[in-house]
């Protein structure tokens, strides 16, 4: 009787199977747009003038238990996200609760609130 694993030619796999692509595919990059959007939903989203470009403005609130943060865009565009005690736009961020973020400049408090 022959052993089971005595076989002419040893059984061992292709290093490549014949069937697949000889290089893998990458993406081509980002399509221009991610989709059509028409012009009733684009104007029902859109609210012109909500956000003053020229100064500082108070986009985002959020609440941890280590401490709240805010999200500010600043005049210049960019938006960065601060806690109290951070520096930002001449200033020392003092509070930031459910009512806004408090911002000291000199001798002057301001608070800035979220858009309405």
């Amino acid at each position: 009787m022959a052993d089971t694993w005595d076989l002419p030619e040893p059984l061992r796999p292709r290093a490549r199977p014949d069937a697949l692509a000889p290089e893998p595919t990458r993406p081509q990059g980002r399509p221009e747009s991610l989709g059509h959007v028409n012009s009733d939903t684009e104007a029902k989203a859109t609210i012109p003038d909500r956000l003053p470009l020229d100064r500082t403005t108070l986009i985002g609130l959020f609440g941890a238990p280590d401490g709240n943060s805010a999200l500010l865009r600043l005049a210049s565009g960019k938006v960065v996200r601060v806690a109290e005690g951070a520096e930002v736009d001449g200033g020392r961020v003092l509070a930031i609760d459910e009512q806004g973020l408090r911002l000291q400049r000199g001798a002057e408090s301001v608070l800035l609130t979220l858009p309405s």
